[in-house]
């Protein structure tokens, strides 16, 4: 990702009022040891750390994990709303239990806007029922706005006390909605609450489907929000001193609780289960906390996000894409003491999109069933490398596919004193991941490598891509069938003192750098300019939802497989030539790809006679121009398919990368007319790729697929 410095003209008052503002360093493919110096007048108690060998990367602008202010010393938190005034009982506010046809929402509007500092709104046992809602700032549509400061919202028993969203489907698809939304406020609770939606259980998504967007709209996008919104100017606007304690959130959308925005929420002692989506596009998550947005640090102004805390709260799946989520440079936060389990992808995810110096600690985590247990980097839509010194310490990950990835250019990380065990793939894993500690961890009874740490190809310059600046010291092997594996390694890579059992000799240690070839710079990826043109439909069908399409997808995505038939999938891209310029020297089709296995080709071809599909109707049953079962192309006299292009992946990992592809003689050929494009895998090695879609909204969509006329 190309990191935009980017201010908004409504950021300007905050960084005005800000001494110091400052900004945290690029992700990069190389080690910059220059954004990791000791200042000279920086004071730090490391304490119980400061022993350790990874305790100088705490020294440092904000480079101390966890609750520490930007010069290392610990920041002392809020003193949490206190219950020093009334008790507000909705009921005598005309509140109705336990009556579906009676909208509660006047009756809790008028009980809030009685409340001075210190009230308690207090629910009785019951479910109440919403229908209606208000604006809490601009951005969001809620049944309960707690919009102003030093309140509580109080339910009698998380059991028994249940708020029931009940927003039409439209304004659920359409809008931010949220059935308890803390906006610009301060110092307040809530407490002993079951949060949930009129959507039954039996229209729950397919636990296993990551690509299928359901079209359930009865649940609102978010449980409970804290979030500063609108355009604010003023630092007590900013949400701050936030509890959100021993409440159970269930059937949304997108998140259980969103923080953004905002410093000091808690989020303890709570429940999260049956998102009502697991799809990409920010689904499915149980707690998410992210600062302004994509490309905008915002690191010492008054919507820093910062000081969050999630910690005693239980994570249930099958229905939960992630659980614990950070992004959008939020820094400073801590994950702690939670249970995870069974979800899909990254139970903990640092979201690849420069969160730092965050800590995750004793948590427990159990079967990741497609991710791992804990992610930092990530290759979806806007995301890449996470930021640095983020902290994995004291957790333990059992069962499902893999302990901890590591990826994408994710700087500085330290892992220490982790168990990890009873994996179907990978422990720790590491790709473009150069300054990390390994430090004091024991993995056993893992099914493939313990450890991997593997080259990762840099476009500017291939031997930025060695693995450097590791430490690896001080961990237990147990029953694994390999323990380090390394295919490549820098000057500064340090194994030591690791100890193994139950391992043979050969297994314990693979080192394969002596027989490693840097690659050659690729000319694929340099970049061409010139008129593009978008596709008009781009979508992928797969074999997981034969009978729906895979609706707002950024990433298309290709596989054809004989091992796993349910998940094979086939590219599709809708052209109008007829709309393209005329005058042209050279025409190149410019893909942004990765692919994670072996060295995967992409069989492109065209067609000039299925031009009638739309991107949110085409699914595999309804679609044409490929084989039953397998994603190959199917030619037949009534719908014949001609070879475009074909294109060989020079680089296989987690980034994503652009390449350009002089397509010119073979766009010569075609009628102007419309045509699509299918992208197949017709040598079916199982090889799983991706490509940016047209509803990429990263860089205005500049890598994107689309031709370049130049």
């Amino acid at each position: 990702m190309k990191k935009q410095i980017l201010i908004l003209s409504l950021l300007f008052l905050s960084l005005a009022s800000c001494a110091n503002s400052k900004t945290s360093s690029s992700s990069s493919n190389s080690y910059n040891s220059d954004s990791f110096s000791t200042s000279e007048d920086f004071s730090l108690d490391l304490g119980d750390d400061s022993n350790l060998p990874f305790s100088d990367k705490f020294y440092g602008n904000w480079n101390r994990p966890g609750l520490y202010e930007a010069n290392g010393q610990e920041h002392i938190m809020s003193k949490t709303q206190e219950e020093t005034g009334m008790e507000i009982n909705v009921v005598d506010y005309g509140a109705k239990a336990d009556d579906e046809n009676f909208d509660n929402y006047q009756a809790f509007k008028q009980a809030i806007s009685q409340a001075s500092e210190g009230d308690v709104i207090y629910v009785p046992n019951g479910t109440y029922y919403f229908k209606n809602y208000g604006n809490a700032s601009s951005d969001y549509r809620t049944h309960i706005a707690l919009m102003k400061s030093n309140i509580t919202l109080k339910g009698e028993s998380k059991e028994k006390t249940i708020l029931v969203s009940c927003f039409k489907e439209d304004i659920n698809r359409d809008e931010s909605t949220s059935v308890i939304a803390v906006v610009n406020a301060r110092s307040v609770a809530v407490k002993n609450l079951t949060i949930t939606s009129n959507t039954s259980d039996d229209v729950l998504p397919d636990p296993n489907n990551s690509n299928l967007q359901t079209t359930t709209y009865t649940a609102p996008k978010y449980g409970i929000t804290a979030a500063s919104g609108g355009t604010i100017a003023d630092e007590d606007k900013q949400a701050k001193n936030i509890l959100i304690e021993n409440c159970l959130v269930e059937k949304f959308q997108r998140m259980g609780v969103r923080i953004a925005e905002a410093q000091e929420v808690i989020v303890r002692n709570s429940t999260f289960q049956k998102a009502t989506c697991l799809g990409g596009g920010g689904m499915g998550y149980g707690v998410n906390i992210q600062g302004y947005g994509n490309g905008f640090d915002v690191t010492d102004t008054y919507i820093d996000t910062k000081f969050n805390i999630v910690e005693n709260c239980n994570f249930v799946g099958p229905y939960l894409r992630h659980g614990a989520l950070v992004q959008y440079y939020a820094h400073n936060n801590l994950i702690r003491n939670n249970h995870f389990q069974d979800l899909l992808l990254d139970s903990i995810d640092m979201h690849g999109e420069d969160e730092y110096s965050n800590e995750i600690c004793f948590n427990e985590v159990n079967n990741s069933r497609s991710g791992a247990g804990i992610g930092l980097g990530n290759t979806g839509a806007t995301h890449d490398a996470s930021g640095r010194n983020n902290y994995i310490h004291d957790n333990h990950i059992k069962g499902g596919a893999r302990g901890i990835d590591i990826t994408l250019g994710t700087p500085n990380t330290i892992v220490y004193n982790n168990t990890i065990e009873d994996l179907n793939a990978t422990g720790i894993k590491c790709s473009n991941a150069n300054g990390t500690t390994i430090y004091q961890n024991n993995l056993k009874n893992i099914k493939n490598d313990a450890l991997t740490i593997t080259y990762s190809y840099n476009f500017s310059d291939p031997s930025l891509g060695i693995p450097n600046h590791y430490l690896i010291q001080e961990n237990k092997f147990d029953s694994c069938a390999r323990g380090i594996y390394f295919d490549s390694k820098g000057d500064d890579f340090v194994i030591k003192d690791n100890e193994f059992n139950n391992m043979e000799k050969e297994n314990q240690i693979v080192d394969e750098s002596s027989s490693f070839v840097l690659p050659e710079r690729s000319d694929l990826m340099d970049p061409i300019d010139g008129e593009y043109v978008l596709p008009q439909e781009n979508m992928f069908i797969t074999m997981e939802s034969q009978s729906e399409p895979a609706t707002y997808q950024k990433n298309l995505k290709l596989k054809t497989s004989n091992l796993e038939p349910l998940f094979n999938r086939i590219i599709y891209a809708l052209f109008d030539k007829e709309a393209m310029p005329k005058t042209f020297n050279k025409v190149y089709l410019s893909i942004t790809a990765k692919a994670q296995v072996g060295s995967p080709t992409i069989n492109i071809f065209t067609n000039t006679t299925y031009v009638d599909w739309k991107t949110d109707e085409i699914c595999w049953n309804n679609s044409k121009l490929h084989h039953d079962t397998l994603a190959l192309i199917k030619n037949t006299e009534e719908d014949p398919v001609k070879e475009f292009t074909t294109f060989t992946f020079p680089i296989v990992e987690y980034e994503f990368h652009t390449y350009y592809l002089d397509v010119t003689e073979a766009y010569k050929a075609l009628p102007d007319s419309l045509f699509t494009m299918i992208f197949t895998n017709e040598a079916i090695d199982e090889s799983y790729m991706e490509i940016y879609s047209n509803q990429q909204t990263a860089n205005n969509c500049a890598q994107a697929m689309r031709l370049i006329f130049n």
